[in-house]
């Protein structure tokens, strides 16, 4: 899995390689109509590996 953390153009400034990742968990907040509150979605990985390249 590749994950990568984006500057203002878009362009990759920090990638994460992660080898053999699977979730663990996935939570996200109730979507209220009449709220207006940000909407924040967390996703818990496993994973045999981390590598970080700088771009």
């Amino acid at each position: 899995m590749t994950i990568s953390l984006l500057d203002e153009t878009g362009a990759p400034a920090v990638t994460w390689k992660v080898k053999n990742a699977f979730p663990l968990k996935l939570q996200s907040t109730d979507l209220k109509a009449e709220g207006n509150e940000v909407a924040i979605e967390t996703l818990e990985i496993a994973h045999e590996g981390l590598t970080i390249e700088n771009n």
